[in-house]
Order: structure tokens, then sequence, then C-alpha cells
């Protein structure tokens, strides 16, 4: 059956056709499962990308790790996923985890996914700065969170899709972006009632509402598309951030929102660091409130309120933040690492 789909996304300009959503479902089943073999493997996902990959085939793939992931315990209560691209950042480090921590202390409920060394960029994510911090990984099953002071969880893919995960070697052998870079971090493991996902090129966003029109368990979900730094929900820290808000309550459709840069350029964040996560940057930001970047790091905390629809525009989620808010993670920042 596998190679019936390689032939109808590989034939050519002339011959080729794209899947149906139970067509890739039922390919992405394949591929997980191992009955395809690796050479089989990339040429399905090779094709896809060649082709162009349409909303109803990232649907199809989508529904195969919904149907996949484990039960989350009852009752679960999360308010935000963030579904930054799993291969990181090259050019610029990430806020996403200190920012997640600091929402928290404004009261949301926040998981965070990810896997290490993801291509194209194999760059540091979230589940490598949360490593950084000494913090333990959830899992699915944890019915309460590891650590009693942010209800943040951080779960490696290795836990709630491992088989896509065992795919990460194929993956890195490819160098390419594939269909998987772009569905993984739209899963919503712990079905959160709002997601915030980090996109790079504008027009897949309308691909992805069609792919996830589709709800696993009937609930509409309220969806911020964020065309950030790198692709990721980043804000940008010199230019407007675009987004796209897709909330049920205001309909089907896609509503631009548009993110303004700081009245004070803070300047570019610099590289991140390979393995600390740039944990040493990090520690100066929540330190030092005239550090250049603690303005930025409240914008991004700002974010992520509004992404969880806690308030109804940006600028109302950033005024209702306290500098206690920020205060209270420097000891989070200087706890000394765990390397077990």
């Amino acid at each position: 059956m596998i190679k019936e789909y390689i032939k109808k996304v590989g034939t050519g300009p002339h011959g080729v056709r794209d899947l149906e959503r139970t067509e890739a479902a039922e390919a992405a089943r394949l591929l997980l499962s191992g009955t395809a073999t690796p050479a089989q493997t990339g040429a399905l996902l090779l094709g896809l990308r060649l082709k162009g990959e349409t909303g109803e085939e990232m649907g199809g793939f989508l529904d195969t790790l919904r149907a996949l992931l484990p039960p989350p315990p009852l009752p679960s209560r999360i308010d935000l996923d963030i579904g930054d691209p799993y291969d990181g950042k090259r050019r610029s480090m990430s806020l996403v985890v200190p920012a997640s921590l600091a929402a928290a202390r404004s009261g949301l409920s926040i998981v965070l996914h990810g896997l290490s060394k993801v291509p194209v960029k194999q760059g540091p994510g979230v589940v490598d700065v949360w490593r950084s911090l000494g913090r333990p990984l959830s899992t699915p099953e944890d019915g309460k969170n590891p650590d009693g002071k942010e209800s943040v969880r951080c779960l490696s893919q290795e836990s709630f899709l491992p088989a896509l995960a065992r795919l990460l070697p194929l993956r890195q052998e490819l160098g390419l972006r594939t269909l998987w870079n772009t569905v993984e971090k739209c899963v919503n493991p712990l079905k959160a009632s709002a997601q915030i996902i980090g996109i790079f090129h504008e027009p897949v966003i309308e691909k992805l509402r069609l792919a996830m029109e589709t709800k696993d368990d009937g609930r509409p979900r309220r969806i911020l598309f964020v065309c950030g730094s790198e692709g990721g929900v980043d804000l940008h820290t010199h230019r407007s951030t675009l987004c796209y808000l897709l909330d049920p309550l205001r309909g089907p459709e896609l509503h631009p929102v548009t993110i303004p840069p700081p009245p004070d350029n803070p300047g570019a964040l610099p590289p991140p660091e390979e393995n600390s996560g740039s944990l040493p940057f990090l520690r100066e930001i929540v330190s030092d409130p005239s550090h250049p970047m603690s303005l930025h790091l409240k914008r991004q905390t700002a974010l992520f309120l509004f992404a969880s629809g806690r308030f109804s525009s940006f600028p109302e989620a950033e005024a209702s933040l306290l500098p206690e808010t920020f205060q209270e993670l420097k000891e989070t920042f200087s706890l000394p690492r765990s390397h077990s």
C-alpha cells in the first residue's frame, strides 16, 4: 500500500496528485508502525515536500498522531499548549521557557513539548532549555505538576509519541524539513483548551486551519498562529510580528493580529549556546529589570496570556503584568543545574 501512496505523490508533474485525508492518515500509520522501509519512508516524505503538502495531507498525518496519543490524566486542565518548532533556533536564542514560567506565575497552566536534535536547524529547543535548568521532564501520565511553584510541564516527544521519536535518525539523514516538522508541534498532547503555534511560511497557516478543523474530542480550540523569529512563537525584537487568531467565539475565519515592536529597540538576542540553552544570559534577563531584553521577556509573557484567551488583546495582557512576576523568576534561574 505504501508504494501506491509514493506513486501518487512522486510520479512527476503530469501524474502527481494529492492524497485524501484518509489516505494521508493511513500513509502516516504505515510510516510510524515500521511497515514502510526507511527508503519508502524517505521517498514518501520527499515526494510530499516536492509536490507541496496540502491541508488535507497535514490533517491526515495529524489525525494519526493524535490517535496514538496516550490519554491525559483526569481531570486535565491545561490552559495553553505551546507548539514551538522542534528544530529549535540557531540565529537567536528563545525566551519561550522563561516567558512560560512567568505566565504560569500569572495563573496559566502550560505545557511545552519538543525533541532534541530535530532537523533542519537542530538547534536548542524548549526541551534543551528546560533540562539546562535542572528540571525534570514530565510524562503524559503525570496527574500533577512535578514542580509545585509553577504550573508548567515540559514533555519530550519520546514520552507521548515514541513511534515518531524513533524516526529521528532517518529525519536527520534526510536533513530536510518534512511534513513531520509541520504537524508535530500541533498535536496538543494534553488537550489544552488553547494553542499557540509557530509558523515560518505564512501560506501554511490556512492549510493548518483546514488540518485542525476536525477536533479529536469535539471541542473547538482557540489557536494563535505566530510568524515569529525563525518560525517560532518568539516575538521579533526589531519589527512587528504577524499573528493569526482562530477563535471559536468569533467564527471559523482567521483574524490577523499584528504585535508591534517595542518602543525602544532592544537589539538582537544573541545566538543560543549549544549545550546550556543560553542559561547564563537568561539569568541576566530575569535578574536585572533594566536589562535591554527585560521588556522583551515581559512582552513574550503577555503574548502567552493573550494566546490563552485570558485577555482579549495583547496590550491588555501586557498591562496586567506586575514587576513581582519577574522578580520571582530569579530563584528559578539561580538554582544550581542538575546533570542527572
